[in-house]
């Protein structure tokens, strides 16, 4: 069970947290809970470390005492805090003294302590269950999880997490504790406290599933799952663009019951869907794990199941996809390579340059050896830096204009006559010209590159098309 901040506000989605944990113990399962520090906590540490930095006012007693009284107020009526998550916060205290006397802040000091809200939660979840009688305790995600030595940006070693995993967590859960782990950090083979990056507890959380070798991970969110459409798009509609939505009839928004792999990943790439963070998808596919998006306060809906299964239901060549996805803003770079290089060797030059300098591709396209990309507006430059100087090209040149893309995803699409005609036939039927297009995994996914001003009609007209 995964508990993020933005459940584990206060002290009422604690006790949230302590029932659900209660109710699946007595449907004989025994969860191993997983949890981020409380929303807003992560920033006020960041921010107390840059005002230590930058201000030599700055109180680090005073904010550590703020701190330690809103942790207080979320313990259960009655439950004094304990002398050991105390100790927690003392340990932040010496280490923003320290930021503040010396001037200096470096990565294994800004890791260890934007990590200590998670061993914060981890101290309340434990007094929330212990307080319904149920035994539990807390754990480091840095006692844990062993990562490489990327101080910010750790990747988390599999093998050695597991064999930590069976010597430290086995021995409480074979005694029928039900363990609270602090997710976002680990511990690098050096020793330091390490952090997992953006969606750092969503990868403890799955790390922890495979390593405990579960069937099932389930990440309890405020929203219902993961949805056809993303339901801002329909905030967007009705704010900018009135007239598109008065032309068509739109359905809302409907959960997705059951995504593969695949089809997950083109949804959480795009970042469209931001309940899950697509870096947990290689220890589930790793282990065979599916990954269940489920309501926090809907006991009821099952949410969306992310899994392994990948087969095409429809009835005759009535296909539909399961959600679309879009991305708007991007620009363009175009490359033209060297005609007496192989395009094997092409590929290779280019995308290690990209890769190298930090170029965050969001769509590619070859034709022959000519290739075009799509990225955010911010790495165009660096794009079209980073390639001019290749040895194999010819001619790089930025793409006019704004362009957008959009996914259509589904594995009903697959074998179905006809789709791919029908689908492009919606958009020219509203005037809309399609740039590129590609079908990656064998039809399970359809995307097209077109002008940003389109994006819009688009998404609308294949939304009213194909979600009924």
């Amino acid at each position: 069970m995964k508990l993020g901040g933005s459940v584990l506000r206060d002290r009422k989605a604690f006790t949230r947290a302590a029932e659900i944990v209660e109710r699946r113990l007595g449907n004989s399962k025994h969860p191993v809970c997983v949890v981020s520090a409380m929303k807003g906590v992560t920033d006020s540490i960041i921010e107390a470390l840059e005002r230590c930095l930058e201000d030599s006012s700055c109180d680090p007693k005073g904010f550590i005492q703020g701190l330690l009284n809103h942790h207080t107020a979320i313990l259960p009526k009655g439950v004094d805090i304990s002398d050991d998550l105390v100790a927690e916060f003392e340990k932040l205290l010496h280490v923003l003294s320290y930021v503040k006397a010396s001037g200096e802040l470096g990565d294994s000091a800004y890791a260890y302590a934007v990590s200590r809200g998670e061993n914060y939660s981890s101290h309340l979840l434990a007094a929330h269950l212990e307080d319904r009688g149920i035994e539990s305790r807390p754990f480091y995600g840095e006692d844990l999880i062993i990562t490489d030595e990327n101080v910010r940006e750790a990747a988390v070693d599999q093998i050695k997490t597991r064999k930590t995993l069976s010597n430290r967590l086995m021995p409480a859960l074979e005694g029928g504790v039900v363990p609270v782990i602090a997710g976002f950090a680990g511990r690098s083979p050096s020793g330091k406290v390490t952090v997992l990056g953006r969606g750092g507890t969503d990868d403890t959380a799955v790390h922890v599933a495979f390593g405990l070798g579960v069937r099932r991970a389930v990440k309890y969110v405020l929203e219902d799952g993961i949805m056809t459409v993303d339901p801002k798009f329909f905030d967007e509609l009705e704010t900018h663009h009135p007239e598109i939505l008065a032309r068509f009839k739109l359905p809302k928004p409907r959960i997705v019951p059951y995504l593969s792999y695949v089809e997950a990943s083109e949804l959480l790439r795009e970042e469209r869907t931001k309940v899950v963070h697509y870096k947990v998808l290689d220890p589930l596919m790793e282990g065979g794990i599916e990954l269940q998006i489920k309501n926090y306060y809907d006991e009821d809906s099952e949410g969306t199941v992310i899994g392994l299964v990948e087969e095409a239901f429809f009835d005759g060549n009535n296909a539909a996809p399961k959600a679309i996805s879009y991305q708007r803003a991007l620009q363009g770079v175009t490359v033209l390579p060297s005609q007496s290089a192989t395009p094997s060797e092409v590929y290779a030059k280019v995308f290690t340059r990209l890769a190298h300098e930090g170029v965050d591709i969001r769509y590619v396209s070859t034709s022959g050896c000519q290739m075009s990309f799509l990225m955010p507006q911010e790495d165009q430059a660096r794009a079209l830096e980073a390639l001019k100087d290749l040895d194999i090209v010819l001619e790089v040149s930025p793409m006019r204009g704004s362009k957008g893309t959009f996914s259509v995803v589904g594995s009903e699409m697959r074998g179905a006559r006809g789709f791919f005609s029908r689908l492009t036939g919606v958009l020219a039927h509203h005037g809309i010209n399609i740039e590129q297009a590609t079908q990656p995994n064998s039809e399970n996914i359809i995307r097209f590159s077109i002008d940003d001003d389109d994006i819009p009609l688009a998404v609308a007209a294949v939304y009213s098309e194909f979600f009924r």
